[in-house]
């Protein structure tokens, strides 16, 4: 079954549609789309008088601005997932439940349908955000790493309060001043992702560093050959943890766009 808003389409399986109630949002200049939570969670909530109205929530789809995206990207995105953009600048948002949203009235009722409960989020996490992208052949997949190094390399590019320095044992520490930072980092936030690695796995050799002393933490991004895409977040007296980046352009390589950057801040400053 097909629900429409602002021209874009949401399938919902013929064997579900029953199952869900599915809100379209037609108001103009909307960045919501579509809502959808489980019927029957929604149903148990009103019945019995359930004061919290977020039960049944599957997810939702809605749209950001460039603007408004940048300023995400800059904290934690927990229950927001980037996945898709158009010609027109709007990128997509996949919004879900951070917590269980499942109810009903007793505990052997929520036992029973508990396996109808755990069907329906799996299609929503797994299906709903590739199926969008097909049904709507204007849109283009896109992702955006929001781990803590995401997070950084962020609020380097788009939040102009924040203090750092770049360095490394070559030149020392240089200050950022009229270099943009967007062509080598942008790469490095989109369609990526950075997952934690054992300790173990720590490579050997220099590494180019961006500090940030009024956070007392700094990143380490490795220049190895072959291990270019570890990148290690150090907070002052608490330790460190160990990432491992991957790009979905596998010619990226982190700690290369990161001197690169640096020499060419070091240049400006020279």
């Amino acid at each position: 079954y097909i629900y429409e808003a602002s021209g874009l389409k949401l399938a919902i399986p013929k064997e579900y549609k029953d199952l869900l109630l599915t809100d379209s949002h037609h108001e103009q200049n909307s960045r919501s789309l579509f809502r959808v939570r489980e019927k029957a969670s929604v149903e148990a909530a009103m019945r019995y008088g359930s004061d919290f109205n977020g039960l049944g929530w599957l997810f939702s789809i809605g749209t950001l601005d460039e603007e408004h995206l940048h300023q995400k990207l800059c904290g934690d995105m927990s229950g927001i997932e980037i996945f898709a953009k158009d010609s027109d600048g709007n990128y997509y948002a996949y919004y879900h439940p951070t917590d269980v949203r499942y109810h009903r009235k007793t505990p052997n009722e929520m036992k029973k349908d508990q396996e109808q409960w755990a069907m329906l989020n799996e299609w929503a996490w797994k299906s709903v955000r590739k199926n969008f992208i097909r049904d709507n052949p204007q849109l283009a997949p896109i992702t955006f790493d929001n781990s803590i190094v995401g997070i950084y390399i962020a609020r380097i590019m788009y939040d102009q309060r924040i203090n750092y320095s770049v360095s490394t044992l070559k030149h020392g520490p240089v200050a950022p001043k009229n270099i943009d930072p967007a062509p080598y980092l942008e790469k490095l936030l989109c369609n990526a992702s950075y997952d934690m690695v054992p300790d173990s796995e720590t490579p050997d050799g220099e590494y180019a560093v961006i500090a940030f002393p009024e956070e007392n933490c700094r990143l380490d991004f490795f220049l190895m050959p072959g291990k270019e895409n570890y990148v290690r977040h150090v907070i002052k007296d608490e330790g460190a943890v160990l990432f491992k980046a991957s790009y979905e352009d596998k010619s990226i390589l982190a700690g290369k766009a990161v001197k690169e950057w640096y020499d060419a801040l070091a240049a400006d400053s020279e």
